[in-house]
């Protein structure tokens, strides 16, 4: 069996000897696979994941080693994914700053960053913006460089908790990402950042290999934390409609085609997926038109596995995709068709990499992994706390609710001076949750996901909503229970928990005692039960009952009356208040 892309790759090149003899690389899902029939054909076998192989080979060697595998092989090439990013403020806006002024850098705690390229690497570690200790590994096989990418979500990391340990890997395929979680685990990392987008694996409901591989990350003892995308209208989400028994779905009433403008020489990818996962004999296709289908448009590329086959074309997957560089600006068109009236109709989603879509379907926007149970989704918001348009919501294609934060983006690195998108949202929550287990080193995930849920500011609907999560991630350094944004409001000291010093926490002073938690109360415990404001003989007479034994003060007033601070209210706690009233 073998995907329509591959297939035609393999055709294309078949008699070009220079491009026949180039290496692909191909993902061979079977349960039998000898790395001996591979090398024969020039290939090797990189790395493995269950049933899962990833091997290179010259594209020309590829049908004849299938020849040699099971009929059951199926060949195609890695699933789509993409840095999810649009092109220090951070630190101080999530309460970063205020932990690291008490002495947490998180020190003592590895994160783990997989992304596709970390260009410039050595330039940022040169400006001090990046530490020169940290491990980096390549499963590529084509070097740490490419994009800057991986870079700048590792300065956001590094800003965030400077103390860590940085563990870098670069990857392109779901096999070298189950591969550098797992070496990650046997390094000690904690906190896993994944600031990548990935398509087709499955419906966007939690399920299918991404998945697997992001949540049994838990039980190697790590948070992954995952950005949520930016395709919030760049997605389509509807059931396959076909009113007008033309085949083709129905975007709107009476259209049966959706829009994309492009420019010319910048890729795109679309990709279609429906909702009968984990394979399929429902067959729908994928067709780009250079202008309207119905008035004379051409097609200038389609994807047609054949999901409804049988034998060595059938391609079990409810996916299509296609990859396209247009050689002219304008407006593109996009059918669904489905291969036969009788084919049943199903949900469907429809991705693009690149431009939006003219109809587009915000809600269920996410990518995966953030649809994962155990992965932290995070989501995107400016400085100022406004939710970015870009930013995908939730909830999962079945209903699970999504994205658990938000952070903030558009923020400057070494590297650039606007690092925004998803992507850069994420490293902020990564390094939190650093911040927070060198805190709390006995943390498990599930602990560490309480935990940095209700570190937040809630910024949008009340309590939980599907753009923002349970809110804009916020530290509470002091452990008071009131976090950065909350000091702000109040006037407090974050890091401090009892900004007058008067014994009384900040909170409780606020939500139980109702005082001025930054105007000192040491010493107002007259009238008993309903201090005055105010320090004088009466404070006095009942501290000195209090030490007689002859009342029993309260928790507070007893917090109140300890002029020391000792815990203990006896002669010295008499002394000192006289001394204050100038006896």
């Amino acid at each position: 069996m073998i995907e329509g892309r591959v297939s035609e790759h393999v055709n294309r090149v078949s008699n070009i000897p220079a491009l026949a003899s180039k290496p692909v690389t191909i993902i061979l899902e079977t349960d039998t696979l000898l790395a001996t029939d591979v090398e024969a054909q020039g290939g090797v076998v990189r790395y493995n994941q269950g049933r899962l192989h990833e091997i290179s080979i010259p594209a020309g060697k590829l049908t004849k080693l299938l020849s040699r595998l099971p009929s059951t092989t199926l060949a195609r090439f890695p699933y789509h994914h993409e840095a999810v990013s649009v092109t220090g403020q951070g630190v101080a806006k999530t309460g970063a700053a205020d932990m690291q002024a008490i002495g947490n850098s998180g020190a003592g705690i590895k994160i783990g960053i997989i992304d596709l390229g970390f260009a410039s690497l050595s330039t940022a570690q040169a400006s001090g913006d990046l530490p020169s200790n940290l491990s980096i590994i390549d499963y590529t096989g084509t070097g740490t460089g490419g994009i800057d990418h991986g870079t700048n979500v590792a300065e956001i990391v590094h800003e965030m908790a400077p103390g860590a340990s940085l563990y870098l890997a670069k990857i392109s395929t779901e096999v070298q990402l189950s591969q550098a979680l797992n070496d990650m685990a046997a390094a000690g990392v904690r906190v896993i950042n994944h600031s990548v987008a990935w398509f087709g694996a499955a419906f966007y409901d939690g399920t299918g290999s991404i998945c697997t591989t992001a949540n049994s990350a838990d039980s190697k003892g790590i948070q992954w934390v995952n950005a949520m995308g930016n395709a919030r209208a760049a997605h389509y989400l509807g059931t396959f409609t076909d009113i007008n028994n033309d085949l083709r779905h129905e975007f709107s009433t009476g259209q049966n085609f959706n829009t994309i403008i492009l420019s010319a020489g910048f890729p795109v990818s679309l990709i279609l997926n429906w909702d009968a996962y984990p394979s399929t004999k429902v067959d729908y296709n994928l067709y780009l038109y250079n202008g309207n289908p119905d008035n004379g448009g051409t097609l200038v590329a389609s994807s047609q596995n054949k999901q409804s086959g049988s034998g060595p074309s059938y391609f079990p997957y409810p996916y299509e995709s296609i990859d396209y560089t247009p050689p002219s600006n304008g407006t593109y068109y996009i059918v669904v068709k489905k291969v036969s009236s009788s084919t049943t109709n199903l949900p469907l989603t429809l991705f693009s990499t690149g431009p939006e879509l003219g109809k587009f379907t915000p809600a269920s926007s996410l990518l995966q992994p953030a649809d994962c149970a155990n992965v932290l989704g995070v989501g995107a918001v400016d400085l100022n706390d406004s939710v970015e348009y870009f930013s995908s919501e939730g909830p999962t294609t079945n209903g699970n609710p999504k994205p658990e934060i938000s952070a903030p983006n558009r923020v400057q690195t070494s590297l650039t001076s606007s690092f925004a998108g998803t992507s850069a949202a994420s490293p902020h929550v990564a390094g939190a949750a650093a911040l927070l287990l060198a805190k709390n080193p006995n943390m498990t995930p599930p602990q560490l996901r309480a935990t940095i849920q209700a570190a937040v500011k809630d910024i949008s609907t009340a309590g939980f909503d599907f753009r923002t999560g349970f809110g804009r991630i916020s530290l509470d350094a002091d452990g008071d229970g009131l976090n950065h944004d909350d000091e702000l409001f109040y006037g407090t000291s974050p890091i401090n928990a009892d900004t007058d010093g008067d014994g009384l926490s900040d909170w409780a002073e606020i939500f139980t005692y109702g005082t001025n938690p930054t105007v000192s109360n040491k010493g107002d415990i007259s009238p008993k039960g309903a201090p005055d404001g105010k320090v004088n003989i009466s404070d006095l007479l009942i501290l000195t009952r209090f030490v007689e034994g002859l009342d029993t003060p309260t928790i507070r007033e007893k917090l109140l009356a300890d002029m020391n601070n000792d815990g203990v209210l006896d002669i010295r706690d008499v002394l000192l208040m006289r001394r204050l009233l100038g006896f």
